[in-house]
């Protein structure tokens, strides 16, 4: 059995988890902590919405719980299988505590792909970035 390849990171933010449940699921806050196809238009995330690089990557919304759980299912063409063969997420979970938001994701498992040591390593980065970002957004917000 392979090496479980999956990314965990956590952040704690000094803002409500509304404030940093908005930063997630806003195409306006999610344009500066991540990228979005040119020609995504300005829905709010929710259930089942779909953004899709065309051609290259979908990501599609399979969790939605307000306030709490935003996870996407990521289907990347070139891995020429099935969007369900490789079960590739994006979860990002909220939890409320004395000092905030704690902000923990989760990304992976990376280790059913070919050159998923890659895709691993490069969602690190991602994963440091956009913690970081997504902090700073929430806890500036007014």
């Amino acid at each position: 059995m392979a090496q479980e390849l999956i990314v965990r990171k956590k952040v704690t933010i000094e803002a409500p988890a509304a404030k940093v449940w908005e930063v997630l699921i806003a195409p306006k806050y999610i344009r500066q902590w991540d990228d979005l196809p040119n020609d995504f238009e300005d829905y709010y995330l929710e259930l089942g919405r779909v953004i899709d690089w065309t051609g290259m990557t979908r990501l599609t919304v399979t969790g939605y719980e307000p306030n709490e759980l935003l996870a996407f299912s990521l289907y990347v063409s070139k891995w020429g299988q099935p969007p369900s063969q490789f079960d590739i997420n994006y979860t990002y979970r909220l939890a409320s505590d004395e000092a905030g938001t704690l902000l923990t994701l989760e990304i992976g498992d990376f280790s059913v792909l070919p050159d998923g040591k890659d895709y691993y390593a490069s969602s690190v980065e991602f994963a440091d970035t956009a913690l970081e970002k997504i902090k700073s957004l929430s806890e500036n917000r007014v």
